[in-house]
């Protein structure tokens, strides 16, 4: 059991990341290889299981997308999407990541197979980063442009493995691979990737069909083949327990752990400074979140994150001052 001091590791990561990675996994790797640390020197990890096997949330709503499009339109706009908009956030349940997967689901709902797969792996939609952002320019490049030009390569392909093949491409490399590799470095542990032996990779991605990745369409069994293969080696607990995100009590971390750092990083006048969103913006975001009428909780963590590797990287390189650049030696090793 581990009782992390959130607001004093935070800044410290986000010193070791190089880049803003705004998932509060990373502070969950980072304690997970810290104490490894204390016995051994080399770790294995599943990453890479989910985006060979089909193991998200995601995945599975696609799926359910596809049923829910059965519907009549009117049936779906009018009626289902609004009022699932409409549920309260359920914060402090047991059923609060639950309810965000349904929201995210209506919000998307309406969406081509391809979008609605993007907008569920997106914390903002275009109208929410217009409100937020100060120059959001509608005309220019759009943050899903990459993502459309891979799905292209795959056009031919069955969607589950479309999916599969952006997931392999973008998250999992720039997030999962990223912060495991750096939070693992930071406490001097090696972490290797079986799942990610290229041999493996290439054979599962060309040669497993889709329904033996995510079988079923009502009930989807994810990594159906992975599972069916160790079932004579793992218990029925292991093989048949439901996904476990790498998460973080964020909620909780905003309101008592890292109030103080919010108000100060987040507050009016160091948006304005910073002159990239829009300080009503996200002062509104803020206070909604804490009044409990929105869960912003991932959404003020990315910009939490985002000022602190700007104040990090950023400032103190126009300072100029080299022992400024970084955090004391001292305060990064222990």
């Amino acid at each position: 059991m581990v009782e992390p001091d959130a607001a004093a590791l935070l800044p410290k990561l986000i010193w070791h990341l190089d880049e803003p990675i705004a998932d509060p996994a990373v502070i969950t790797a980072y304690l997970v290889c810290r104490e490894a640390r204390k016995t051994v020197t080399v770790l294995l990890s599943g990453a890479g299981g989910d985006e060979l096997f089909a193991g998200y949330r995601k995945h599975v709503a696609s799926r359910w997308a596809a049923l829910y499009h059965t519907l009549p339109a009117s049936l779906r706009g009018r009626v289902m999407e609004p009022a699932l908009l409409a549920l309260p956030t359920l914060r402090g349940t047991p059923l609060k990541g639950m309810l965000r997967l349904i929201k995210k689901m209506a919000r998307s709902a309406s969406l081509s197979a391809q979008d609605g797969f993007l907008m569920n792996c997106t914390y903002l939609d275009d109208r929410q980063r217009e409100q937020l952002l100060i120059d959001a320019d509608a005309d220019g490049p759009h943050a899903w442009d990459h993502h459309r030009s891979l799905f292209e390569k795959v056009a031919n392909a069955d969607f589950l493995n479309q999916m599969l093949y952006l997931d392999t491409k973008t998250f999992m490399p720039s997030l999962n691979l990223t912060y495991n590799d750096k939070m693992s470095m930071a406490s001097s542990v090696e972490v290797r990737v079986p799942f990610l032996d290229r041999e493996l990779a290439e054979f599962v991605a060309w040669n497993v069909p889709p329904d033996a990745k995510l079988k079923g369409t009502l009930n989807p069994i994810t990594k159906y083949i992975l599972r069916e293969a160790m079932r004579d080696l793992l218990p029925p607990e292991v093989l048949n327990q439901p996904k476990a995100g790498f998460g973080a009590p964020v909620d909780y971390w905003l309101a008592y752990d890292l109030r103080e750092m919010t108000d100060d990083l987040l507050a009016g006048s160091q948006i304005k400074k910073r002159g990239l969103f829009r300080p009503e913006a996200v002062q509104a975001m803020v206070s909604e979140h804490r009044r409990g009428e929105k869960d912003w909780s991932m959404q003020i963590w990315q910009l939490l994150t985002l000022e602190l590797w700007m104040q990090t990287f950023v400032d103190r390189s126009l300072i100029g001052s080299s022992h400024q650049a970084h955090p004391p030696l001292t305060a990064v090793l222990n």
